[in-house]
């Protein structure tokens, strides 16, 4: 076993393990979200201009199958709708008056918490997809100039095997002598 797969060969359950806690610390993050939509629904009246969140597919990937969408309610006709909110200026997109007057301060707070969270959720993912992609690519990409190095090696051992040399992997074996090729020879021959 070469150094580098004694070093190595604890990655798979270390990539394991910090796959494990991010998955967690995503989970514990989904499951506030979830609570502060249930607060959220509490205090908001049913009546246009709600904000919920939503969970929607959106991705290929495993952190964005179901994410969190912070979305507004408006009653059109006898059909609900939603439009989807971005989360800069979070706490100011939330309705003030009419009905949600009374609440107006406890929703604040509400939508900042759950600005919070949703931002962290999304720092994670993020770092969880570059990771991935970066390792994805570099094994990709490199691939064929793998190929190419591998090929020069074998040379370079086919090389070296021929040369002369008084030590081999740290022992001796005889004298040097020069080696020269047949071509060699025969133009010192010729001359």
């Amino acid at each position: 076993m070469n150094p580098s797969q004694s070093a190595l060969s604890t990655l798979p359950d270390s990539g394991k393990e910090l796959y494990s806690k991010a998955a967690d610390y995503l989970q514990e993050i989904d499951r506030q979200i979830a609570r502060l939509d249930k607060v959220l629904a509490r205090l908001q009246p049913p009546v246009s201009g709600r904000v919920r969140i939503s969970w929607r597919d959106e991705g290929s990937s495993a952190t964005a199958k179901c994410k969190p969408v912070l979305v507004r309610w408006v009653r059109v006709g006898d059909k609900w709708r939603t439009t989807r909110l971005g989360l800069k200026s979070l706490v100011q997109k939330m309705p003030k008056s009419g009905a949600f007057y009374d609440n107006k301060d406890e929703l604040k707070e509400t939508v900042r918490e759950l600005s919070w969270l949703l931002n962290r959720r999304a720092k994670l993912v993020d770092s969880i997809n570059t990771l991935e992609k970066a390792v994805l690519y570099s094994c990709d990409r490199n691939q064929d100039g793998l190929a190419e190095v591998e090929q020069r090696i074998e040379n370079l051992e086919d090389r070296a095997a021929m040369l002369p040399c008084t030590w081999r992997d740290g022992q001796q074996v005889g004298t040097q002598e020069m080696y020269v090729s047949e071509e060699d020879q025969a133009l010192f021959d010729s001359l």
